[in-house]
């Protein structure tokens, strides 16, 4: 192939390739799929345009005018192809970060809040200029503000406008005042922008939603401490990102991670003692019952009852030893078409590491609650049953075990014996939502109501791993109707790590541990025989 024939051949493949990137990225993907493809288009465009340049002549033959007329009009061409391509570049931003650790990357809890602002935010940052940590939070925000005509962002050197700082009332470096319609929220000693996602959301809610968690039956949940426990590990990341390395210290059953999420966002929480009250205080937003150990009284029961037909929202997290029998069931679940025996479901399938019975779910059906969820875990889950709903109320499961499992009893899985055959095997729910009218209830009065088979979701032990957290706080923000804010995930504050699902790890281990090795082998194998 001749010279001439292969630059034709590949100036046309690069005009075909902008070609497709450009189609596809009008097709209907994500925002920052599109941009990254409009990204390429122009970058394509201007690869064409230069193998274009290199082969015209200098001098265009034929008459002096016609010469002119033919350069003007290359010439108008490539200042319009530019002109385009620049203006691609400025309407599609596309953020490239090549650095370690993604350090020039703003995190995704501050982006996720300016991509989904409905209301204009103010953000003034008061940093120290020769702290270097504050200034690199100062060029994150202004990567992830820019072309966002919502947010209006000013970072300023405290020690240069001491005035303007006294009149918001900043008083120390490094402090961010976020202001929303009539509300203000200062954030002092700020050099982590992670922190700037949690303190916008706190200043755009219009209304303060408080979870009213029940006690009294051996719940896990107490009072939010004055002051969270944290240590530090020493790692890599962690001398280089502020606040990487810092880990909660708290008991594993506890709720506290999901406290602190829950203030960070600006939720309140508070201790409802269903034995002594007469009824759910009017402000709860959503009544949660964390893993119940003793039986529920009839009253109590009839007391939850009652709220949830009179439009409530509530969240029950049941387990495997939660006693829901009597009055609890027959008052709160059978009415809506729930049930639940005391049993753990084992999924020889999906599970989390080698345990079996703490379920891995990684598909979920469309719901706001899953809407942002990628692999949850369900330690020792009991199944929920469900059967047709009564007329009025609309059900849906939101995570169930595969088709492989099948439940024990819980005392048996404790014990770590297996001397009974597993029963039948089928998908087991272990997360069912419901929303609609209570059976026997005003029409006017619309519930809402989370059933999960296990309250370890939820707990500090579990709480950080894969989506688990998301999974808890989508929950309670979709049972208080709280989608006027922005959603992101919260933090964990553990260290980073991979998990797998049971079929994850031995796919991982087919493929690093014996397809790898025995290629290795054959190829040297093959080359010994080419050379013998």
């Amino acid at each position: 192939m001749s010279g001439p024939v292969r630059f034709n051949v590949a100036l046309l493949a690069v005009v075909a390739s902008a070609l497709v990137c450009g189609v596809l990225s009008f097709s209907g993907l994500g925002k920052t799929v599109a941009n990254g493809l409009l990204f390429g288009t122009c970058i394509l465009v201007l690869l064409a345009l230069f193998m274009l340049a290199i082969r015209l002549p200098l001098r265009s033959a034929g008459a002096r005018w016609s010469a002119w007329l033919a350069n003007a009009s290359i010439v108008a061409a490539a200042i319009a192809v530019v002109t385009g391509a620049n203006v691609a570049f400025y309407r599609h931003d596309v953020h490239l970060d090549v650095s370690r650790e993604g350090r020039n990357t703003p995190p995704q809890q501050l982006t996720d809040v300016i991509a989904q602002l409905r209301t204009p935010l103010a953000l003034t940052y008061f940093y120290n200029a020769g702290d270097a940590n504050a200034v690199n939070v100062k060029e994150l925000v202004q990567t992830a503000a820019r072309n966002h005509p919502l947010l209006a962002f000013r970072a300023i050197d405290l020690d240069k406008e001491p005035g303007l700082a006294r009149d918001l009332g900043v008083r120390a470096y490094n402090t961010a005042v976020l202001q929303a319609d009539d509300r203000k929220v200062m954030v002092e000693n700020l050099t982590d922008p992670a922190r700037l996602g949690y303190a916008a959301l706190r200043v755009l809610r219009k209304r303060v939603e408080t979870v009213c968690f029940v006690t009294g039956h051996g719940e896990t949940f107490r009072p939010l401490p004055s002051h969270f426990h944290f240590s530090h590990v020493e790692t890599l990341k962690g001398h280089e990102m502020p606040g990487a390395s810092d880990v909660l210290e708290a008991a594993p059953e506890q709720l506290d991670r999901l406290q602190l999420a829950l203030d960070q966002i600006g939720f309140q929480m508070r201790e409802v003692v269903a034995a002594t009250a007469s009824g759910i205080p009017p402000d709860c937003s959503v009544v949660a019952d964390v893993g119940p150990r003793t039986a529920i009284a009839a009253d109590e029961a009839m007391l939850l009852a009652n709220y949830v037909k009179g439009g409530g929202r509530l969240l029950l997290l049941l387990d495997p030893l939660s006693q829901v029998d009597g009055d609890f069931e027959q008052l709160l679940l059978k009415p809506v078409g729930l049930s639940s025996d005391a049993a753990v479901v084992i999924d020889p399938l999906n599970h989390f590491r080698t345990d079996a019975d703490k379920v891995a779910v990684p598909y979920y059906p469309p719901h706001p609650i899953t809407r942002r969820l990628a692999l949850t875990v369900f330690p020792q889950a009991r199944p929920i049953a469900t059967t047709q709903p009564p007329s009025g109320v609309s059900s849906i499961v939101l995570a169930a075990s595969s088709q492989d499992s099948y439940v024990r009893s819980p005392k048996s899985v404790a014990a770590a014996t297996d001397g009974t055959a597993p029963g039948a095997r089928g998908a087991r729910p272990l997360a069912v939502a419901l929303e609609g009218v209570w059976p026997g209830g005003s029409p006017d009065k619309r519930f809402r109501m989370v059933v999960v088979g296990t309250s370890k979701v939820a707990s500090n032990e579990y709480f950080p791993y894969v989506s688990n957290g998301e999974l808890s706080l989508a929950t309670l923000r979709w049972l208080a109707d709280d989608d006027a804010t922005p959603s992101v995930a919260p933090q964990s504050f553990r260290l980073p790590e991979i998990v797998l699902t049971s079929s994850q790890m031995r796919d991982t281990f087919i493929v690093l541990e014996v397809l790898l090795p025995l290629s290795t082998a054959l190829f040297g194998v093959g080359t010994w025989w080419r050379r013998r």
